[in-house]
Order: structure tokens, then C-alpha cells, then sequence
């Protein structure tokens, strides 16, 4: 069911870190192996071992979501299963996501005593804070379609389709200019809350106004061809 175990989120956070800095990668896409589970969550075997949680944001390594949430790079969940707990976080902390059928969502941490940090935080900021709230306090799993209808999932494809969806999905983000994906991932983030005088005096990001890659596009544009961007 792909659990997140303690080393299962230190591989992922150093993975996602070494793909964030390479310049061939565009975009990062994270997916369940098997047919099962995106993730159901927090290895609940290894944690009634430990005995004793620190608070997510509080141990000594950095929060895998967190980490996710900051990459530069753009980031898609291809959910394949169920997605549950940390297995939602992580989804959550994703840019994109696309869910099969048959696959289900849900933070159930209030049936388990958990606190669902990252997840009381970022719901309410991704689908009305009504719903959200209701999915937090009752801690049930909901289908795809319910998902796509209050706007947690962009697509719901069939789950043989899933794989080659998302395929094309990067696709068409990798095509464009990476700094100026960047740039725009980089302005959504930190303008989150501000009024729009302050949001659009922001400068975070990469400048795409000054690279090579936008003189690239614009002269493709012109001789009708195809832009080679080298994200520079």
C-alpha cells in the first residue's frame, strides 16, 4: 500500500531535492507503485513501535510536503489508489494532480488521533474551507469524481489510461519555457494571501523577462517555428 515509512520519506525528500536541481528535468511527477495506493499514509506499524511523534515540522530532517510545496520545479500526483493521510499530503503538496477511477482521497487522521498538520493547512486553501473542514473533522475518503467537482483533482482519467495522461500532461508543461513555469509557480506560492498591490510587486523567481530562452520564443514566434528553450 506504499506506507510512508521514516525511511521511505528521507529517500523522497533527497530524490525530489537531486531532480529539483537538474537542469534536463521540467517537471516532477510522483505516483504509487502497483495498482493499489497512491499511499495510505503513515506507516502506522512503525510509528505503534516508535511509540512516541514529534510534531511534523519539529524533527530533525526537513518535511517531505514542505519540501515538495518548494521545489521550483512544477509537480504532479498521478494518483493510481487509495491516498490517504500522508499519502493526501503528499498529494496535496503537488502542483497537479490526476486521479484514476476508482481511487480515493482523504485525510482520516481525527479516527486515528493524528493531527493532519500539513493537510489542515493546505486543504482549506485548495477547496472551499466548509468542505474542507468537513473532511477534516469526519476523516472520510471521497472518490475521484467528488474530488474533480470541488476542484482537488484537475482530471479523473481511467486507471489504464493514467500513466500515459499524465505522460502527455508533463509533456506539454516541459515544452515551455522552465523559467518562465518556474517564475509563475514561484509568483502563486508567495502571493497566496496578499492583496493584489503587494502580490504584483513581488519578485520572486526566476527573470524570465531577461533570458536567452525569451528571446528564443519570441524569434520562434516570428520565423513560425517550433522555440528550443535551454532554460536560460
Amino acid at each position: 500500500m506504499n506506507a510512508l515509512t521514516r525511511g521511505t520519506f528521507k529517500r523522497l525528500v533527497q530524490a525530489s531535492l537531486e531532480l529539483n536541481a537538474r537542469r534536463d528535468v521540467r517537471v516532477i511527477v510522483y505516483t504509487g507503485e502497483g495498482a493499489r495506493a497512491f499511499s495510505a499514509g503513515v506507516d502506522l506499524k512503525e510509528l505503534d513501535a516508535a511509540g512516541q511523534m514529534t510534531h511534523p515540522m519539529e524533527g530533525p530532517e526537513r518535511n517531505l510536503n514542505e519540501v515538495i510545496l518548494e521545489l521550483q520545479k512544477p509537480t504532479i500526483a498521478a494518483i493510481n489508489g487509495v491516498a490517504a493521510g500522508g499519502g493526501c499530503e503528499l498529494a496535496l503538496a503537488c502542483d497537479l494532480r490526476v486521479g484514476a477511477t476508482g481511487a480515493r482521497i482523504g485525510l482520516p487522521e481525527a479516527r486515528v488521533g493524528m493531527g493532519a498538520n500539513f493537510g489542515s493547512v493546505l486543504l482549506p486553501q485548495l477547496i472551499p474551507r466548509a468542505i474542507a473542514m468537513e473532511l477534516l473533522f469526519t476523516g472520510r475518503l471521497i472518490d475521484m469524481k467528488f474530488a474533480h467537482e470541488i476542484g482537488l483533482i484537475n482530471h479523473v482519467v481511467e486507471p489504464k489510461a493514467l500513466r500515459s495522461f499524465v505522460h502527455q500532461l508533463a509533456k506539454r508543461i516541459a515544452e515551455n519555457a522552465p523559467l518562465s513555469v518556474q517564475r509563475m509557480k514561484a509568483v502563486v506560492l508567495k502571493s497566496a494571501g496578499l492583496p493584489a498591490s503587494a502580490a504584483l510587486r513581488l519578485n520572486v523567481g526566476p527573470d524570465p523577462y531577461s533570458s536567452s530562452d525569451r528571446i528564443e520564443g519570441n524569434r520562434a514566434f516570428v520565423e513560425k517555428r517550433k522555440p528550443r528553450f535551454a532554460g536560460v
